[in-house]
């Protein structure tokens, strides 16, 4: 976390610990109260419907909810990361369909 970001947290009344463990500035961590959230999202990743069209184009349309729910179920995740996976869903689709490597 940058400075920066300390500075706008601390406009706040938030204070962030620093974090001095050198990690990489390019990684951006997940909050703890997300982390579930991600790690279902993640064990997801093969459960996207992909329509092929044309010479090898894709489209990604979303998740397959039905597998998904078994994913859900097997990993014991919370009702609430449900609605978390669809957000992180919805703004994963525009990046999906750029074309863009």
């Amino acid at each position: 976390m940058t400075e920066s970001v300390r500075d706008e947290f601390a406009a706040f009344g938030l204070q962030v610990a620093s974090d001095d463990t050198g990690g990489d500035e390019d990684c951006d961590p997940v909050a703890a109260c997300n982390w579930d959230s991600l790690m279902a999202f993640l064990a997801c990743d093969t459960q996207w419907r992909v329509v092929g069209v044309g010479l090898g184009g894709m489209v990604w349309i979303g998740l397959d909810y039905t597998a998904c729910d078994v994913v859900f179920r097997r990993g014991k995740y919370a009702d609430r990361v449900w609605d978390d996976l669809r957000v992180m869903e919805e703004a994963a689709l525009p990046i999906l369909n750029s074309g863009d490597d």
